[in-house]
């Protein structure tokens, strides 16, 4: 066992701010087998919680397995509720920002950057009162990016408790969390009794100078909570260590840890990871923790924890063995272990490209998958397929994913395009970076290129560079199918995945460069994000919700010059059978160039049974990035009557300049051996495409290719897939320029006729098939032979459209010829 226990004292803080024993502390551990039987609406609260899919948010990514799902409907992106400064120091330095809590009666929990450190602030959730405030008297370890300081909410008892980070490695926690004033803090040590601590907590060498919590707290469904420490120097006794670790506290303030290097069994680990929270797996039996050098971040490991006495049951290098770009495991990212539905791990890591990867491993770390294109400074959340109408694949849930492509990144070539991705992890694709070097990486599923353009890159060098999206977990809403994250621009989006479009849009900045931030979603669907160093309550207006739909909605296909109608509803949140009336003004914001243009689509609308629309065909888009690159902010601005307020909703509405045609074809050069698709994708009027190409066969997926500079994707099959009589087909994926497309090659039985034996003794046949495909012809004089043993007798020539002839001068050289037709 490489885990040590400690059986921890209690102090109280009065509010005076007296140190002193809790006398009341429980001494004896402390165990619950079910919520159910204490109360039923509590049970209806808290059954499951704090980690089950869909529960209010109780520590950072959601729950323990750091998912970001969330059960309550999402409300409509129609206005700023309340918001609250969450840095009060405004020093310029890169902060990274604790992710909002939420308890199932609506008390939302904010960690606030102080100059002395932090406090926590409590707020009502429907109105943004402050309810009370926890001040503490944690300290920073050394740092670059200031880290996160994120408390938790845990079960305790039968009732909720919130810890949060105190001195020298303790906690405070406190009980009655959803009342005006809550019970009065109770300091916890992990390490040792807390009459030990306060004896050595103070001097250069003292607890507090050298034990420091540095990731978010994670709590297990019993009311145990996990967290990393980081040790500089060397800690006293019973410690004792220059180490680095995680521990482990029970509800009774029974403590044990684990040390980093002892873990890995490897001498070169002693530290933990700066903001990278523990993930617990899905029947909590195994905490996922991450650790490394102390002094060479490129090197550490994901170990899997036994979570009761912390020893180490799994482990595995944090790096992908396939990728030729150096791996970091930095303090200024916020990546930590997320764990899927089928128990498999994922973790964000960077790369010498800056883009990172996503690392993929079984639960129990032995075996390594494909991992994700990206993986800097974000956890990825889970999206089951059944949010995804369009998907066609083998997985039971995708990842939402950070997928920016930073320009400027010296000799790695990104272009700037910077997207969010749905990532198939069971399924893979060629990375077409070209510092990736045709790494096979997990399958772009959707992508979402940012709206707005980027003035700091924007040019010739990076003609379609836009800002990042900056998040670092996404909000996943089931009941919705959307998912909603912020970006630098200022502001958050609702990617809709039931009709692939962002169809709301709030502005809350004027956008900020930052490090990324979370979202979450409260009980009663106020969306919770953050931008500029302020937390921001989201949501429909008092008594009504204004929404804006478009006909042609995708993000993929639509062109400049198509009429698209957009209809705006409003609709009465009250539930009484007032119908809202009034107007509706529609407008159109796009960029020309960095320059931001407002053209009125429509005024004054009247509103028929709450609805008002508007028809256009004049949203632009062009291939220069002197003028539009076809991202639409329409909006739709609200009159307001007697009864209801005024208001309004922003949609994106992405235009293509340019079509494109998807040609399939297919070569065989081995009777029954691997085919060649070739995807070729043109647009009539010049320009290059790029993105993606994926074949299939029917509903099976066959492969993803990225499209080369010629406009040509090529993958090899099984002659048995693309042989069967599912059609083949190829979907390009569209760019910020080019429009999405699609085409097929439909397996047809060439049926031969009118054979013929011409005097000089060649054989001749016909046959009828679709116009254009290319035919070859193959031959045996034994039908027994395998397919692979045929040879190839030429190409038939289409001697009319859909008509198609064979010669064969060879035929007098056997006593008898099989032939075959194929396509190729």
């Amino acid at each position: 066992m490489n885990g040590h226990t400690y059986l921890a004292g209690h102090l109280l803080l009065t509010p005076s701010g007296e140190l002193r024993p809790n006398r009341r502390a429980r001494r004896h551990r402390f165990r619950f087998a079910s919520l159910a039987g204490l109360f039923a609406n509590l049970a209806l609260i808290l059954a499951g919680w704090p980690n089950g899919a869909g529960a209010q948010p109780a520590t950072f990514a959601g729950n323990a397995q750091h998912i970001s799902q969330y059960a309550t409907p999402a409300q409509h992106l129609n206005q700023v509720l309340w918001s609250t400064t969450i840095n009060l120091t405004n020093t310029g330095a890169f902060a990274h920002y604790a992710a909002p809590l939420v308890t199932p009666s609506n008390t939302v929990i904010v960690s606030v950057r102080i100059v002395s450190g932090f406090e926590i602030c409590a707020f009502d959730g429907a109105t943004g009162r402050l309810k009370y405030t926890l001040t503490n008297d944690y300290i920073l370890p050394t740092y670059d990016w200031l880290p996160v300081y994120q408390p938790v909410i845990a079960s305790a008892g039968g009732h909720l408790r919130l810890y949060y980070p105190g001195a020298g490695g303790t906690v405070y926690y406190v009980d009655n969390i959803d009342s005006d004033v809550p019970g009065s803090p109770t300091q916890e040590c992990f390490y040792a009794d807390l009459g030990v601590y306060q004896q050595n907590a103070l001097g250069a060498n003292g607890f507090n100078n050298t034990v420091f919590i540095d990731t978010p707290i994670t709590p297990a469904a019993d009311g145990v909570i996990f967290f990393g420490f980081r040790i500089q120097g060397t800690a006293l006794a019973p410690l004792g260590t220059a180490q680095s670790g995680y521990a482990r506290l029970d509800p009774s303030g029974n403590g044990n840890y684990m040390l980093a290097g002892t873990g890995s069994g490897d001498s070169q680990i002693g530290h933990d990871c700066h903001n990278c929270a523990p993930a617990l797996s899905n029947d909590g039996s195994t905490l996922y923790v991450v650790v490394k050098d102390a002094n060479d971040s490129s090197f550490g490991y994901l170990l899997g924890l036994n979570s009761t006495n912390l020893a180490t049951e799994y482990q595995a290098p944090a790096q992908d063995t396939n990728s030729t770009s150096g791996v970091y495991i930095l303090d200024k990212s916020t990546a930590s272990p997320m764990v899927g539905p089928d128990g498999d791990v994922f973790f964000g890591i960077n790369a010498s490209d800056d883009r990172g990867l996503l690392l993929h491993f079984s639960s129990d770390l032995k075996t390594q998958m494909p991992s994700g294109g990206f993986g800097w400074d974000y956890t990825a959340g889970v999206v089951p397929t059944s949010m995804v109408p369009g998907y066609q694949g083998l997985s039971p849930y995708l990842l939402i994913a950070k997928y920016n492509n930073y320009a400027n990144v010296g000799d790695f070539n990104g272009d700037g395009v910077n997207r969010i991705a749905l990532l198939d992890p069971h399924a893979t694709q060629v990375d077409p970076h070209p510092s990736a070097h045709g790494l096979v990486e997990m399958r772009e599923v959707l992508s979402v290129t940012g709206p707005t353009p980027d003035l700091s890159f924007e040019g010739v060098s990076y003609p379609y560079a836009v800002r990042e999206w900056c998040v670092n977990t996404a909000a996943v809403n089931l009941p919705t199918s959307s998912i909603f994250a912020p970006s630098e621009d200022g502001h958050i989006y609702r990617w809709n995945l039931a009709e692939n479009s962002l169809s709301e849009a709030l502005a809350l900045t004027p956008g900020f460069g930052e490090p990324y931030v979370p979202t979450v979603i409260g009980p009663d669907g106020t969306v919770f994000t953050l931008n500029g160093g302020k937390l921001f309550a989201l949501g429909a207006l008092t008594n009504a919700a204004i929404t804006l739909a478009a006909s042609v909605p995708d993000l993929l296909s639509v062109l400049a010059g198509q009429a698209v109608t957009f209809t705006a509803l409003v609709s009465n949140l009250n539930g009484t059978a007032t119908v809202p009336t009034g107007t509706m003004d529609f407008q159109d914001v796009t960029y020309n160039h960095l320059t931001a243009v407002t053209n009125i689509l429509a005024a004054a609308v009247a509103l028929t049974n709450g609805m008002a629309s508007v028809t256009t065909s004049n949203l632009v888009a062009t291939t220069n990035y002197l003028s539009s690159l076809g991202s639409h902010f329409i909006t739709a601005l609200y009159s307001g009557d007697t009864t209801f307020p005024a208001g309004s909703v922003t949609r994106v509405e992405k235009i293509h300049a340019r079509a494109t045609t998807t040609a399939l074809s297919l070569t065989e050069t081995l009777l029954g051996g691997p085919v060649t698709l070739t995807a070729s994708v043109s647009s009539g009027v010049g320009g290059n495409p790029t993105g993606f190409v994926s074949f299939w066969a029917g509903s099976n997926f066959l492969a993803q290719i990225p499209l080369r500079t010629n406009g040509l994707a090529t993958a090899t099959v099984s002659a048995a897939l693309a042989g069967s009589s599912a059609a083949l087909s190829a979907n390009y994926s569209s760019d910020t320029v080019f429009a999405s497309s699609s085409g097929s090659a439909v397996a047809t039985p060439a049926y031969l006729a009118n054979l013929t034996f011409s005097a000089n003794g060649l054989f001749q046949f016909s046959f009828s098939n679709t116009i254009g495909l290319p035919f070859s012809v193959w031959s045996s004089s034994d039908l027994s032979l395998p397919l692979s043993n045929w040879g190839w007798r030429g190409s038939a020539t289409e001697v009319s459209p859909g008509q198609f002839q064979f010669t064969d001068s060879q035929a007098p050289v056997d006593a008898q010829r099989f032939y075959r037709v194929s396509s190729p």
